[in-house]
């Protein structure tokens, strides 16, 4: 006597022999088309081009200020720690 059940994560069908305690079968579950006609598909197509060369542009860009921003971030830093006359804390200090 088997039985079926459907999985709760993925909505497969499985069917189940108790006997040997295994699956028989497994069922995938059906996925729905995301688009309805070749036309939809090929528009989102064209979406996801114009999408990613923005996204490098934008990358290429980042990069361009990446060298500035870097340069700030460390004179900023380096000001900071002239300023700062505390010792340094050593291992062998903080027993």
């Amino acid at each position: 006597m088997d039985f079926e059940l459907y999985c709760p994560c993925c909505n497969a069908r499985l069917k189940i022999d108790p006997e040997l305690k295994a699956v028989i079968a497994h069922e995938a579950p059906k996925t729905p088309r995301k688009y309805s006609t070749v036309d939809d598909a090929l528009g989102a197509l064209k979406g996801a081009d114009e999408e990613r060369e923005k996204k490098f542009a934008a990358s290429v860009e980042a990069e361009k200020s990446k060298k500035d921003v870097l340069n700030k971030k460390f004179s900023e830093l380096f000001e900071k720690a002239k300023g700062d006359s505390s010792k340094p804390v050593r291992d062998i200090d903080l027993d």
